[in-house]
């Protein structure tokens, strides 16, 4: 289904957008193949969509974030990097289960284009743009109980001070993948949810080349949306034996042992040439409100 984007996993559930459109949006288990088809919610002539998906403990509700960037009629917007800022935005959220969306006004934050990288602690996170006159990108969280953005706080010093990185979650610790020279990565992870000291930098990783990139493969007509953006190589998880699993240009996974500081690439029977890869985990779950049964 190369049309249709991953928002978010949760609780064996996926997300999943149409790309072609931003029109459609489906809740699937891929365990058990049954999807449904999501409410319509308001749609812009000309716009930017940074999507969630996530479960809050609190209410024992799923919901779906959408924040729409957009320019309606003769509202402002203006290009920073060679790519369009749009000044007008509205945050829009569905709690499964309703009929419609809602709306909760603008959006405080000038976001990253791409979907939630973080659900921890009940909230959805993103790395924010970098600002004219503040390269430096902030962490920004989205409470599904509260419906509020809030800023996590970072540590005063030390490589979360750069602009370039990417959140994930190991060990369900909101963690930060940061860029460094010549292809290296450090790995940030903030032990104790929402407390700036407790952030470490837990991991170093050297730069690799894994056999696969050394070959040319032929990129197939796709706009991967929320692909790698430039990036080498994106931190996925931490698997149970310690390793970090890691994704390489789309084409390539593998994985780095911490205590033996080395590679290894998982070659996969059936793998295309060309993938995005999604952390979830599999289970028989399904939504049981009425309306979706």
């Amino acid at each position: 289904m190369p049309e249709f984007d991953v928002v978010g996993s949760c609780n064996g559930l996926l997300c999943l957008s149409d790309s072609l459109f931003n029109e459609a949006l489906y809740l699937f288990n891929p365990f058990t193949t049954s999807y449904v088809e999501l409410p319509k919610s308001i749609q812009y002539p000309d716009q930017e969509v940074v999507f969630g998906f996530g479960f809050s403990e609190r209410t024992k509700e799923y919901k779906v974030v959408k924040i729409v960037y957009y320019r309606n009629g003769h509202s402002s917007s203006y290009k920073l990097s060679r790519r369009m800022i749009y000044t007008q935005s509205e945050v829009q959220i569905l709690t499964l289960g309703s009929s419609s969306w809602r709306s909760l006004g603008k959006v405080p934050h000038q976001l990253v284009r791409r979907h939630s990288e973080a659900l921890v602690n009940g909230r959805l996170h993103w790395a924010s743009r970098p600002r004219r006159f503040n390269p430096a990108r902030r962490i920004i969280s989205f409470d599904l109980a509260d419906e509020r953005f809030l800023e996590v706080e970072k540590p005063d010093c030390g490589g979360l001070s750069r602009c370039n990185y990417h959140l994930a979650v190991l060990r369900g610790c909101l963690s930060a993948a940061v860029y460094c020279n010549y292809g290296r990565l450090e790995i940030w992870v903030m032990k104790e949810y929402n407390v700036k000291e407790s952030w470490v930098k837990e991991f170093n990783i050297g730069s690799y080349m894994p056999k696969g990139l050394k070959q040319h493969v032929e990129q197939p007509f796709k706009n991967w949306k929320n692909g790698s953006n430039g990036r080498v190589v994106r931190v996925l998880c931490q698997l149970k034996n310690g390793e970090i699993l890691l994704e390489y240009k789309n084409r390539v996974l593998a994985c780095y042992d911490p205590k033996q500081g080395k590679f290894r690439d998982l070659v996969l029977q059936g793998t295309p040439n060309w993938f995005q890869t999604v952390v979830h985990v599999g289970s028989l779950n399904w939504i049981d409100t009425p309306s979706y049964i």
